[in-house]
């Protein structure tokens, strides 16, 4: 008796359970169809691939298959042929079942800001694989190699499909009220400074779920001011510690993390508000300047930073939002400031905030180039910081070996890498932008003022800096506050910062700005940004900076 052929595979009863919650038969040319349309090979390469992968899965006698598990076979049979791009192509993102049940049950100590619970959860598994997508998919490899060699940062990559931060006035809400693309419901310009609030509070967390670290207010003091007339200091103090709490215990957002909001307040005019025209209740414009409104303004950061002095109900510090106070000349010579002043060291004295930003050469500082001049309007005042990268400069040190010529040619190069990075994350950006009110990021493709909310072209890119004082010390055997030699040194090498990213900006098209980075990180603080418990001044000269704080 002749023996039975061996069955077609086809007739062998396969199933899948698939990634869409779903069991189906077995289908070898599902994995040609994936191929051809995940992949640059061709149809009689894919179908000889999905044949041996077919061959391996009977042979291993399984009864009930993965999507996950065909994926990986299929990749191995691709890696034996040599074919890696293909492989890189048809790679699946994803976290191993164990880091998934230890992340689920356990605290994850990586990221102090984010509760455990199951928004931290969400938010970690989510981030796992937008970081592997960046880095597979957005960025070049050696920029990602340079990341994950420790010679760059790249901020933010859990959140790829956001720009990094957004800094705003209250005035165009003031005027048009709260409407945003997809929302339910439209809100009229508020008429009373608590419904004011609301909108900021509001815009804030749809703004908070469009970029992946820090959102500011500027000047909040003064937009607020016209809603304050007529209002006692005591009702002042009293708005001033509802905004306060509505900020900081606003932690139904991304991850179940409390809101990072930054609140710029100005004891003088800025430029920017000079000549504007005020906003009041109901968005109706009024005849006079920001300048009537001044005492106001004043009263209302004096209310802040009692607020913030007293800290909370358990007498803790308000790590969010956090106020940073804009100092000018002019506030030296006022002899009103002086109390104010006070008022502000004591509360950094005793809760770590607020900060002190100094602004010098008639612009605010920390808006980069991108924030309009007084000529543009308040009502259209609108920065974003599109990427974030930091060059890690003692790593750069140990590199060179005391050579400096090498230390300032690794300089050069990793700020070529940094650039790179930023062109790449703007025009992925500019890819999802362009997808308009259907795309995932229709808030900052909307229409402010006949002008997009977000202005790719004049968002600014950061080149930062760590460990300038380690890095000298490296070099000289000195920190910068060593000796007269170490710190001339330092300043060379921000200057050399400054020069090629300046000069790489203009070759390439794009505003980047070189700057400090906050490296700390704390169970208190959020990523990037300073501890609390210290004051921060702030100083838009970072040569000027390493003067008066000796360190980066």
């Amino acid at each position: 008796m002749m023996p039975r052929p061996p069955s077609e595979t086809t007739d062998i009863t396969l199933f899948v359970r698939t990634s869409g919650e779903e069991i189906a038969r077995w289908s070898r040319q599902r994995i040609v169809d994936a191929l051809m349309r995940e992949t640059d090979i061709d149809r009689e390469t894919a179908d000889a691939v999905s044949r041996e992968v077919e061959k391996q899965i009977v042979a291993s006698g399984i009864a009930v298959l993965t999507a996950s598990l065909i994926r990986e076979l299929v990749d191995a049979k691709l890696i034996e042929r040599g074919l890696e791009q293909a492989r890189k192509m048809h790679a699946r993102l994803g976290f191993p079942l164990y880091d998934v049940r230890q992340l689920i049950s356990h605290e994850n100590k990586e990221n102090a800001n984010i509760p455990h619970g199951p928004e931290g959860t969400n938010l970690l598994l989510a981030e796992g694989v937008k970081r592997e997508y960046a880095l597979h998919e957005v960025f070049p490899q050696e920029v990602g190699d340079a990341h994950a060699a420790g010679d760059i940062h790249l901020h933010g990559l859990g959140s790829i499909d956001r720009p990094y931060s957004a800094c705003l006035t209250l005035e165009h809400l003031k005027k048009a009220g709260l409407c945003l693309p997809h929302s339910l419901n439209a809100a009229k310009p508020a008429k009373h400074p608590e419904v004011l609030l609301a909108h900021m509070v509001r815009f804030s967390t749809v703004l908070q779920g469009h970029f992946a670290a820090m959102v500011a207010w500027d000047g909040i003091n003064l937009s607020f001011a016209p809603y304050l007339a007529g209002m006692s200091d005591r009702e002042i103090r009293q708005f001033a510690q509802m905004l306060v709490y509505e900020f900081s215990q606003l932690t139904a957002g991304r991850g179940g993390q409390a809101m990072f909001t930054d609140i710029h307040l100005y004891w003088d005019i800025p430029p920017h508000f000079k000549g504007l025209k005020v906003i009041g209740p109901g968005g109706v414009e009024g005849q006079g300047g920001y300048a009537e409104c001044l005492s106001d303004a004043r009263r209302f950061i004096s209310a802040l930073l009692e607020v913030f002095r007293r800290g909370d109900a358990t007498g803790r510090p308000f790590v969010f939002p956090r106020p940073l106070i804009h100092l000018t000349e002019s506030f030296f010579l006022d002899p009103q400031g002086q109390y104010l002043l006070e008022l502000a060291s004591e509360a950094a004295v005793e809760k770590g905030n607020p900060c002190f930003v100094f602004d010098r050469g008639g612009r605010p500082s920390l808006f980069g180039p991108g924030f309009p001049d007084a000529e543009s309007g308040a009502g259209a005042a609108r920065s974003f910081l599109l990427h974030n990268v930091t060059l890690n400069l003692p790593r750069l040190g140990y590199l060179a070996g005391g050579d400096d010529n090498r230390l300032f040619d690794l300089l050069a190069d990793r700020i070529h890498l940094s650039a790179q990075a930023h062109l790449q994350k703007k025009r992925y950006l500019e890819s999802l932008i362009g997808l308009g009110d259907e795309g995932p990021l229709a808030s900052l493709a909307m229409a402010v003022d006949g002008e997009p909310f977000l202005d790719l072209a004049q968002s600014v890119s950061l080149v930062g800096m760590v460990g300038l004082h380690e890095l000298v010390m490296l070099h000289r055997g000195k920190g910068l506050n060593g000796s007269e030699d170490a710190w001339r040194f330092g300043l060379e090498i921000v200057r050399r910062l400054e020069a090629v990213t300046a000069d790489l900006g203009s070759r390439l098209g794009i505003p980047l700005l070189a700057g400090q980075t906050h490296a700390p990180q704390s169970r208190a603080h959020g990523p990037g940004e300073p501890c609390p418990g210290r004051a921060v001044l702030y100083e838009l000269n970072p040569s000027a900076h390493i003067r008066s704080c000796g360190s980066l």
